[in-house]
């Protein structure tokens, strides 16, 4: 599975638990788990803004 898929799933299922991430805790755990940071995910789906991300991704 190449990371930015596994970013993607991960990121999906911390979304689905905790509807209120914000943008710094998801740095944060992505960051301490070699995941992909907020700013390369909103790249990769066009997304205006880390709420707009959570939005596409979920």
């Amino acid at each position: 599975m190449d990371c930015y898929k596994k970013t993607k799933k991960i990121f999906k299922e911390k979304v689905r638990g905790n509807k209120e991430l914000s943008k710094e805790q998801w740095d944060k755990y992505s960051q301490s788990n070699c995941l992909f940071c907020a700013n390369t995910l909103m790249f990769h789906v066009n997304a205006k803004s880390f709420e707009d991300l959570k939005i596409k991704l979920s």
